[in-house]
């Protein structure tokens, strides 16, 4: 990271803003509505910042301006871009996504890794960054039309927008810097983030087409991340987030057919920051599939969003993400409430079926996983004869006139809340403190429910026997009118009806293969995504992995060793199939234009297959006891906090008193196997 820091140091003064006292609404406004001054011919222009440096050999330049103030740079003419990564790890995925994904070829001398393209024309955005000198005289070639259309065509990103990102500098750290350049004309068009405010990294994105050929895709364009590496940070090391949600209170009124009301009052807490905006995930637009496989464009819209007092607080909704403009900054020890309402068509019942689910995603407001840090009251309301499901506390369940109606909470700080519906059959049993429901879909399957209430308490009682008292009072087991799959929300499962009826049909018998072992991973989550938490998508393997070793410890104690024994088989060859792929924490960067199955698979293979098979793997060198002493301690080193990778190292160094740095080096952050 030498050379970004040499040329941030290097730099002048930071671009001041024009504006002494800028308000969320006009920032958001201004960089909407970009405009282009006067054109000039440039000869090797350079701009340049972190491990980024473009040059204009020749062609024509104009000041972008926002609101009057200049704020970047848009070129046409014969450009370069060399890109230099200096990050090691992510090396492999950066050589995998560059051939499966572009024409581009990285060179590697072995400390870096250097991307070169060229391109025709470049809209360069800068805050707290100066722009260069153009000669004062001379009259370049007309810009106008061509920068309304590259506005036009970057605008069809699925990224947060422009102007989000500079209301989020220019309101929250004006002193730190912010660069966004789009690159066109070339070997590819590129998106080039250099994020000293809040991510912390630099990334290079290419930006292609959608695939997935549906009409309601056809005009988006995606990003594909060729590199992303940290600004004056160790990787290892998880990002302070500047704020987190730290409670919703959620009202869902849902009709009976696609529509729904929702009012999400959430309040915040300043962490690392003092921010003015908050960005937060949310749906502007969910895709359901129709009646004959095609996408089908959902709107969640905001009413409005409101203070304490009722006061309306100002926000921009777009790219499923809300830019809220608080009055006053954020600051620690006096969080902030605020109360969306928002409506919107996105109750989605797939192939017709009689329910609906709000599942693991921005159907309310939230903040990046980090994050998300909340504890829930939430109340549910239903047409009948359609049954609610909400994780949670049962604090009542009644009917309300043409309602039904559930009321729960959560007083365990969680992410991943969920809602779902429908016509559902269930029963209920507490045993040792925990009471367990299990819901089939449709018609109430009596001896598919008893044996997995007797399944769930037995897998229960096991992992509390080393990983302590299970999380949840309640934990609600549903079922989904699908196959193969399973999901867990905080005291929650959605699990696909083979595990109902493993008999049931030569597709139930498919997929049933393993269901024991699937339906303990998912109960392992419980302490191995909820108590433990990843505070973001490198730290998954905290989730996955650690709980697909759990499940197999399980499998070998109900069912004997070579139960584990085949699933050691076949951990230890898949993560063979994808370790040259990419190191375990990059996983969820794989992407493959030409085969996304490949890419799929290959994620997989990294974090539920090499990822238990290096715990397994550990488990075997040091004994059962000291592992399971290992992951007690895990659990109560985290315990309803935020893992990281680095802690879990320390852990295991801390039970076993051996140095684990070469073999984490190798095997988790390197794409080396366990020898």
């Amino acid at each position: 990271m030498k050379r970004a820091g040499a040329c941030l140091a290097s730099l002048f003064a930071l671009a001041l803003p024009a504006r002494t006292q800028p308000t969320f609404e006009g920032v958001v406004k201004d960089w909407s509505q970009l405009g282009v001054k006067e054109s000039r011919p440039v000869k090797d222009l350079k701009l340049a910042v972190g491990h980024a440096t473009l040059t204009v050999k020749s062609g024509s330049a104009a000041y972008v301006v926002a609101g009057g103030e200049t704020v970047g740079i848009f070129v046409r003419g014969e450009g370069a871009l060399e890109y230099l990564s200096a990050d090691t790890v992510e090396f492999p995925i950066l050589k995998y996504n560059l051939s499966k994904n572009s024409g581009l070829k990285p060179e590697f001398d072995g400390k870096s890794a250097t991307i070169r393209d060229r391109f025709t024309e470049v809209l360069w955005l800068a805050g707290g960054v100066p722009l260069p000198p153009f000669p004062e005289e001379g009259v370049g070639s007309p810009l106008a039309e061509a920068f309304s259309s590259h506005v036009k065509k970057f605008n069809r990103v699925h990224t947060s927008p422009a102007s989000h990102q500079f209301a989020a500098w220019r309101l929250n750290g004006p002193d730190r810097p912010f660069v966004r350049a789009e690159l066109a004309g070339g070997d590819e068009d590129l998106l080039y983030v250099f994020d000293g405010l809040d991510g912390k990294s630099e990334s290079l994105s290419q930006v292609r087409k959608n695939l997935s050929g549906d009409r309601a895709l056809a005009d988006r364009l995606d990003l594909v991340d060729l590199s992303d590496q940290p600004i004056g940070r160790d990787r290892r090391d998880p990002i302070l987030p500047r704020f987190v949600l730290s409670h919703v209170d959620l009202s869902i009124t849902a009709s009976d057919k696609n529509d729904v009301a929702i009012t999400a009052t959430e309040t915040f807490n300043a962490v690392g920051g003092t921010p003015r905006v908050l960005l937060l995930d949310l749906y502007d637009t969910r895709f359901a599939y129709n009646n004959i496989g095609s996408l089908d464009p959902r709107k969640l819209k905001i009413r409005g969003v409101f203070d304490e007092s009722g006061a309306p607080v100002p926000f921009d909704h777009a790219k499923n993400e809300v830019a809220v403009g608080l009055p006053s900054p954020l600051v620690a020890g006096a969080p902030v409430k605020l109360r969306f309402e928002l409506e919107g068509d996105i109750l989605y019942r797939p192939g017709g079926d009689n329910f609906w689910e709000l599942g693991v995603e921005p159907w309310f407001p939230q903040p990046d996983l980090s994050g998300q840090y909340y504890t829930v009251h939430a109340t549910l309301k239903v047409k009948k004869p359609f049954i609610p499901f909400l994780p949670g506390k049962t604090v009542r369940r009644v009917q309300e006139g043409e309602f039904n109606v559930l009321e729960t909470r959560i007083d365990k700080p969680v992410q991943f809340m969920v809602a779902l519906a429908g016509k559902y059959a269930y029963e209920e049993e507490t045993q040792n403190g925990v009471t367990v429901r299990i819901a089939s879909y449709g018609l109430k399957d009596t001896i598919g429910i008893r044996k997995l209430m007797k399944l769930s308490h037995k897998i229960i009682d096991y992992f509390s026997g080393f990983l302590g008292p299970f999380p949840f009072d309640e934990f609600n087991v549903i079922e989904i009118n699908s196959w193969g799959f399973g999901q867990a929300p905080p005291g929650f499962m959605f699990i696909t009806q083979e595990v109902f009826n493993p008999i049931g049909g030569d597709i139930n018998q498919l997929f049933s293969q393993g269901t024991n072992e699937r339906f303990a991973h998912e109960i392992a989550h419980q302490y191995w995504g909820h108590v433990v938490k990843m505070a973001s998508r490198e730290e998954q393997w905290l989730t996955e992995s650690f709980a697909e070793i759990c499940a197999g410890l399980l499998v070998r104690d109900l069912r004997g060793i070579s139960d584990l024994k085949a699933l050691e088989a076949v951990w230890k060859t898949r993560a063979k199939d994808a370790t040259d792929v990419a190191p375990i924490p990059l996983a969820n960067r794989i992407r493959n234009r030409s085969d996304s199955r490949a890419a799929s698979e290959h994620r997989t293979s990294l974090l539920y297959s090499k990822g238990p098979w290096l715990l397994d793997t550990i488990r075997r060198e040091i004994g059962d006891k000291p592992f399971l002493v290992f992951l007690n301690s895990c659990q109560a080193t985290f315990r309803w906090k935020f893992g990281s990778t680095k802690m879990v190292q320390a852990v295991l160094e801390a039970v076993t008193k051996k140095d684990w740095k070469p073999f984490f080096d190798d095997c988790y952050w390197g794409t080396g196997m366990p020898k």
